[in-house]
């Protein structure tokens, strides 16, 4: 069974909890990703996400030099590398979060986000490929539409 290991993404992006939110947004644009893990010392103590910007800062019109700690999030949900990765989906989906940083030891190793989890479900199984490969099977895509309205087929159709 897949870890969270397996999927994670590795050397996160963190920020010290006495950072300001400018410097937040400055990290998060040089670096183009959407999250920042928030650390005290060495120890994660919650995340400041795109998200947290509309809300706790742009709607409540607060200073770009307030501290990072004061928008973060937290509590910090976490995982462990050796988490199934149904284990994280199911705890980001009771959480409504969409990042889950990730512990080995107590330490921060990485992060795992709903794009990781997409991906590992967009996979084909080796069955699939076996069975594509050859010729016996052909694996749908699901994204495609159908060239008539009338080919689609559901459990009501006739």
């Amino acid at each position: 069974m897949p870890t969270v290991r397996d999927f994670m993404t590795k050397g996160v992006v963190t920020i010290d909890v006495q950072k300001t939110v400018f410097e937040a947004a400055e990290i998060m644009t040089q670096t183009e990703i959407g999250d920042l893990v928030v650390i005290d010392g060495k120890t994660p103590v919650g995340i400041v996400t795109e998200r947290d910007f509309v809300r706790r800062v742009i709607a409540k019109r607060k200073a770009l030099d307030s501290k990072v700690s004061e928008i973060m999030t937290t509590p910090l949900w976490v995982v462990y590398v050796d988490n199934s990765l149904n284990e994280a989906a199911r705890k980001m989906v009771a959480r409504k979060i969409r990042r889950l940083p990730v512990l080995e030891k107590n330490e921060l190793v990485g992060i795992i986000t709903s794009t990781d989890l997409a991906r590992h479900l967009s996979k084909k199984t080796l069955t699939e490929e076996i069975l594509e490969i050859l010729g016996h099977y052909s694996v749908p895509d699901f994204f495609d539409k159908p060239q008539n309205p009338q080919d689609l087929h559901t459990p009501d159709s006739k």
